[in-house]
């Protein structure tokens, strides 16, 4: 699902007003009646556009976000304390192996 205030080119602090000038510019641009529309990227544009201008679709559309968010988060600091370990294994190892090397 791509990022709806990125498909309508708003910030995710937009007032509604503002996302419905962004809606309509792109609307006239993209139009499949008009020469040059394209009928995949208006209806991207107007489905965005239907959450967004909908005060309770857009606050659950929100909170779906943050909660994805939340768990990539989560997970990267899952795989950061792994790689860290790692790290902290191999160059242990390898400091023990240069002082066996050097008689140490």
């Amino acid at each position: 699902m791509p990022h709806l205030y990125g498909v309508l080119g708003v910030a995710t602090s937009a007032h509604r007003c503002e996302i419905k000038s962004a809606f309509w510019s792109l609307a006239k641009r993209c139009h499949p009646d008009i020469q040059g529309g394209n009928e995949m990227r208006f209806k991207e544009i107007s489905q965005a556009y239907a959450v967004l201008a909908d005060p309770a679709r857009r606050a659950a559309y929100d909170a779906e976000c943050a909660g994805i968010r939340a768990d990539v988060r989560r997970r990267w600091t899952g795989v950061m304390a792994t790689m860290a370990a790692s790290f902290v294994l191999t160059f242990g190892s390898g400091i023990m192996v240069a002082g066996w090397l050097l008689g140490a």
